[in-house]
């Protein structure tokens, strides 16, 4: 489900204006570097939990340490994203007149 949030571009000064997409932008490449981040370092881990299955010699302890320092990157991204989330809101509730729509997917949009 998306949220498509809409407002008057007149009612708002240029300066805020250029604020809030500034704020819209920095989210959004928040939002791909996470999703890039889960995926490799997720399939890193995953190897290194593999690698460490078949090397016999490995402490215990390694493997985890190991898939755990992999796991790091996502949930960094991740904090950081809800940080700029939270900004873009507390930017966008000072703004009146603002619509904020949810848009629910429905099945011909999925087999698109």
């Amino acid at each position: 489900m998306q949220t498509v949030t809409s407002f008057q571009a007149s009612a708002v000064p240029p300066e805020q204006l250029s604020g809030i997409v500034a704020d819209y932008l920095a989210l959004d490449r928040a939002r791909i570097f996470r999703r890039l981040l889960v995926i490799r370092c997720g399939l890193l881990a995953l190897g290194a939990g593999f690698a460490s299955v078949l090397l016999h010699r490995v402490s215990p302890v390694a493997p985890w340490f190991t898939c755990a320092m992999f796991l790091v990157p996502p949930v960094w991204a991740w904090i950081a994203e809800l940080r700029l989330a939270h900004r873009l809101s507390r930017r966008l509730d000072g703004i009146d007149g603002i619509v904020t729509d949810k848009i629910v997917p429905t099945d011909s949009d999925a087999t698109r």
